[in-house]
């Protein structure tokens, strides 16, 4: 019922700021519109100074925290989504909340194109394994922050640095120009 009521209020927010519309996601993937640019970096940073914060008070479990490999597959995925997100104008999240709007075909195109991509890399996998796409830079479960001490980080720091940079990102999206055309 949580996450039922979360995922509501999530779709709920991506709809007031405009995340449902592709046209705004695709102007802002243009760099013509970045408020929602903006509210993006804000939210990241929101969400990682309040996750170090809970991490102090004591009420955050590091088991939460699943860290997958990074390797070329990982790599070449992500480019894969990148490039049907910025032709579509939309990421899971916002499709799913787009189906609410007057963009369901839209959104139901995009979650079909998603499904179908998840299958095509299910029946491949085997191949993909077996070609050593995911033994190809693989650099282990890598984290920004050492917030594990099992996980390599970048840089040495815990959930203190992970609370410096959420406070930066806040304060980069507060500073960036509203820009709009």
């Amino acid at each position: 019922m949580i996450a039922i009521f979360l995922g509501m209020l999530f779709g709920g927010a991506l709809y007031l700021v405009g995340a449902t519309r592709s046209e705004n996601i695709k102007a802002m993937l243009g760099l013509k519109n970045i408020v929602l640019m903006k509210i993006i970096v804000f939210g990241i940073g929101f969400g990682s100074f309040l996750v170090s914060i809970a991490y102090f008070l004591g009420i955050f479990e590091l088991s939460h925290l699943e860290i997958k490999p990074l390797h070329l597959g990982v790599v070449i995925g992500g480019m894969i989504f990148g490039l049907g997100f910025g032709i579509a104008g939309m990421c899971p999240g916002t499709c799913i909340a787009s189906s609410g709007t007057n963009n369901v075909f839209k959104a139901l195109f995009v979650v079909f194109g998603g499904l179908l991509g998840a299958l095509a890399f299910s029946l491949s996998y085997e191949f993909w394994e077996r070609v050593g796409v995911f033994g190809v830079w693989n650099i282990g479960e890598m984290t920004l922050f050492a917030l594990r001490e099992e996980n390599p980080s970048l840089l040495p720091f815990g959930f203190g640095g992970l609370s410096v940079f959420g406070v930066a990102m806040m304060g980069v999206a507060y500073f960036l120009p509203f820009r709009e055309e």
